[in-house]
């Protein structure tokens, strides 16, 4: 869905390197995902698909991780319903509920987690608020 990109450009302005959002929905899918090398993407894509249909079994991603280009694993460090949170070095991912989806973001040492979870809090709940609107 291209009408889901200003929304993925939107978390990479707040300071994400890359930026996803995913359909929790059965058939879960990627509605939209920043762009990223071609020979990772079908795999990204999978990973992604993954992460949405585990989202709420918060044991099971922090017994598995969170994985989405292959090679890098995050270890989770913080699951629950307000939002989830890995680490791999000074790379961080971060997924929240927008109730239709889940967002996910990556981003390195230079941008504070705080900060980007609370806008995209922000980003999300303005989703929940407009559902309606785009269906």
């Amino acid at each position: 869905m291209s009408g889901w990109k200003p929304y993925v450009d939107r978390i990479e302005e707040l300071g994400a390197s890359w930026a996803a959002l995913v359909g929790k929905k059965e058939p879960q899918s990627v509605w939209y995902m920043t762009e990223g090398p071609e020979a990772a993407r079908a795999e990204t894509n999978d990973n992604l698909v993954k992460l949405a249909k585990d989202y709420s079994d918060f044991d099971t991603l922090r017994a598995n991780g969170i994985t989405l280009v292959p090679g890098i694993r995050y270890m989770v460090t913080k699951a629950d319903d307000e939002f989830v949170h890995g680490r791999k070095g000074d790379q961080t991912v971060i997924a929240l509920d927008f109730g239709d989806g889940i967002m996910v973001a990556t981003h390195g040492s230079k941008v504070q987690t705080g900060n980007l979870v609370k806008d995209m809090t922000a980003l999300a709940d303005y989703l929940k608020e407009t559902a309606h609107q785009r269906e």
